[in-house]
């Protein structure tokens, strides 16, 4: 008697891994798309297989990828604008506190009635003045922090189910692109393909 062979089903996807359920799964794909730590810490942190973290890492969605790396660039931004101000003011203080030390030396030099000392720093002065209003002028540009509505995660949540109801409904597509445009919306491929 002849075996049959067994008729292939139509691919279905499998039950959803452990991780995609974990109640840290948020924290966890933070540190996946930003690297913080490797699969081996992961998987050890939440009680799973490198493996695991690997295949669930390869699962995390684009839009969801855009979201943390555009919260994270959010999060650092003002941090480091804190620290260009800081720098700005140190070279400031930089220069203010050798313009004094030159106009020390040149009230040394007059006391002593030594012109030729005198005159060389006060053109010493001079230059030192000169690089300060340059720098100040240079460092007086305010430094702008520019958040695009494009990175929210609401944005990218709602280009998401657009993106969903296109599916469903193919004729709603080229009306939608249609007024987005119009008004001026994105809809860059590379967030969330609509």
């Amino acid at each position: 008697m002849a075996v049959k062979p067994k008729a292939k089903l139509p691919a279905q996807p499998g039950r959803k891994g452990t991780l995609e359920y974990h109640p840290r799964r948020s924290e966890l794909v933070k540190h996946i798309v930003l690297d913080t730590k490797t699969k081996v810490q992961l998987a050890k942190e939440y009680g799973v297989t490198p493996h695991t973290v690997l295949r669930f890492s390869k699962r995390i969605p684009e839009h969801e990828r855009v979201a943390v790396l555009a919260q994270h660039r959010r999060e650092t931004l003002p941090d480091d604008v804190r620290e260009v101000n800081e720098e700005r003011k140190d070279i400031a203080r930089t220069y203010d506190k050798l313009a004094s030390r030159v106009e020390a030396l040149i009230e040394k030099a007059e006391q002593r009635n030594d012109d030729a000392f005198a005159l060389a720093a006060m053109e010493g002065l001079r230059k030192v003045l000169r690089d300060i209003a340059t720098m100040q002028g240079k460092l007086a540009q305010q430094i702008k922090l520019d958040i695009s509505l494009n990175d929210s995660r609401e944005w990218i949540e709602l280009k998401g189910i657009l993106e969903a109801l296109c599916d469903e409904v193919p004729q709603a597509r080229e009306p939608l692109l249609r007024l987005m445009r119009e008004r001026r919306l994105s809809v860059a491929r590379h967030e969330v393909p609509l």
